[in-house]
């Protein structure tokens, strides 16, 4: 029997799309992923398929465009079994837009990509260029057309991988994760083109604002079993059904207006060092002495693509810095300058000595970093070989490396995980690894880059609390607003390579002008979770936060 709606249930004359019954599945290790599932989805639905990390959304999704086959279980597709021919034409109709994008990325130009599907529905060569032109554009990198994929920004890519999707003019659209790692005007975009679709949409993600006047149905699931299938607004009027799965996001209301740290003086672009009569650089003066300092540092990619301009920045020990701006805006370059892998011109101090090679290898002892996606720093076959892994390069062995494991993995609440397979966690676990990896090297500095991308919202607090009980020097790359309050003393604002504001977090949130402009501007997000609690209060008298 296939899982109706509590609510709003569609006719049971229509024939469904997608009729999924007793589905299960199994990952080659024996890890279940799915159990039981029956679903029914009908042509022209809006779902928000949403649930804790780890509960099985993206092996469900793997069904729907054939990747994973159906056993136990039966999928068909159209009232037909999902085989032979039928499944070929399901892969030309459904397009799924992967977490990673680089799963879609692989030609010699970002045209050549979003050529390829169109190429091979058999298009006429006109047809095809106007598409790669007309979607290109509707997510804003005409300017890119003829760059390679592997030399754009994450967010770029994620913008070019939904582009090469959307040209095949799909029936089906599914996303996972569509806005991890985008600047707050490219996930307006998305929404806009999200709502201007007129095919069946199908979204996982966890982020309920953004999914809110999106999907008008919401499939709920917990540890590979389907427990709820709502219209959208009940879901979000209850609670506790949103606490019980992790979807809980009022605890971003809970400090908003109350930024834990005091106002400084207000400055624009502080001064970061000095000259002597010779103009020689010299280390910057008063306060705390620096730990790393960036003087006139520009950097350009092998294709001569500017990353950095002209950047002058001071991280004194215990800083706490939000490092913000519109996706390619140079932060990641940035941060891979610090932790010395990309080398620049200008002069670059460390304890207010100029470092020469030698140093920068070493650097990296002392700067620690989590990627965008944690999977590219995880290759080990366990938990404890990869929390190893690092100290392991710096000799340390024996009790020592234990404590430091034991530590480690603690901090970041994953006890009991060391024997794991990394590679089968959930998405906010292998965020936790990913940290516990760095801090077993015990870094005098880490730098985090979009640390909240694709976490549930229980994992993005308990990664908040994580972080906030982290006593070394921190840089947060982020878009995440609340995390930039909660977390920050400092903000640094980037644009087109450059650092364009060094100034208290206070002041950068009371900055509207500035978030306008250079693309931080989150408003939108904060009107639909004022209608989402509106209707909460609706529904329950007493609400449990206001927001």
């Amino acid at each position: 029997m296939h899982y109706m709606p509590d609510s709003d249930a569609p006719r049971e004359d229509r024939l469904p799309l997608f009729a999924i019954d007793d589905l299960s599945f199994d990952y080659p290790d024996g890890t279940a992923a799915l159990r039981d599932i029956s679903l029914s989805i009908y042509q022209g639905d809006r779902i928000a398929l949403v649930g804790r990390n780890g509960s099985g959304k993206t092996t469900l999704v793997k069904h729907l465009n054939g990747l994973c086959a159906a056993r136990p279980g039966t999928l068909a597709y159209k009232g037909q079994p999902l085989a032979g021919p039928l499944l070929n034409e399901l892969r030309l109709n459904v397009g799924v837009l992967f977490q990673d994008p680089d799963d879609h990325l692989f030609c010699n130009t970002l045209y050549d990509d979003v050529a390829f599907g169109p190429m091979n529905q058999g298009l006429a060569p006109e047809i095809v260029e106007a598409r790669v032109i007309e979607n290109v554009n509707s997510v804003n990198l005409g300017h890119l057309l003829y760059k390679p994929a592997h030399l754009l920004s994450y967010g770029q890519k994620k913008r070019a991988a939904f582009a090469a999707i959307m040209a095949m003019n799909p029936e089906v659209l599914i996303l996972d994760e569509p806005t991890a790692n985008l600047d707050p005007l490219q996930e307006k975009i998305f929404k806009k083109l999200l709502q201007d679709y007129e095919g069946t949409l199908i979204v996982i993600d966890h982020d309920l604002l953004f999914l809110y006047d999106l999907c008008d149905r919401a499939v709920v699931m917990a540890d590979g079993h389907l427990h709820h299938d709502y219209g959208f607004n009940d879901l979000v009027s209850q609670p506790a059904a949103l606490r019980e799965h992790g979807l809980d996001f009022t605890f971003r209301f809970s400090c908003c207006g109350n930024h834990p740290h005091q106002v400084q003086p207000h400055r624009h672009h502080q001064k970061t060092h000095d000259h002597n009569r010779e103009k020689a650089h010299l280390a910057a003066n008063g306060g705390t002495a620096p730990f790393l300092e960036l003087q006139h540092l520009s950097f350009r990619y092998p294709d001569g693509t500017p990353g950095l301009r002209d950047v002058s920045l001071i991280v004194r020990p215990g800083d706490t810095i939000a490092l913000v701006g519109e996706n390619g805006a140079g932060k990641s370059t940035l941060a891979a300058c610090l932790l010395g892998l990309n080398k620049g011109n200008g002069y670059f101090f460390v304890d207010g000595k100029e470092i020469n090679e030698a140093d920068r290898r070493n650097l990296r002892k002392r700067v620690g970093m989590v990627f965008q996606n944690a999977a590219d720093q995880l290759f080990c076959p366990s938990c404890y070989d990869e929390v190893t892994f690092g100290p392991r390069q710096m000799g340390v062995h024996g009790d020592k490396l234990e404590e430091r494991v034991r530590k480690a993995l603690t901090m970041v609440h994953l006890e009991g995980f060391a024997d794991r397979v990394p590679l089968n966690l959930s998405g906010g676990e292998r965020k936790r690894l990913a940290i516990a990896s760095v801090l077993s090297m015990e870094p005098e500095m880490l730098i985090l880059d979009e640390p909240t991308a694709g976490l549930d919202p229980q994992g993005e607090e308990l990664l908040m609390e994580i972080l906030d009980h982290l006593s070394m020097t921190r840089i947060l790359i982020t878009h995440d607003l609340f995390f930039i309050n909660a977390l920050s003393r400092r903000t640094v604002v980037m644009h087109d390579g450059r650092i364009i504001r060094d100034y208290p977090t206070v002041e950068f949130l009371a900055d509207e002008h500035l978030q306008a402009v250079n693309e931080l501007d989150y408003t939108y997000k904060s009107d639909c979770g004022q209608r989402i609690m509106e209707i909460q209060q609706r529904a329950n008298p007493q609400p449990p936060i206001s927001a």
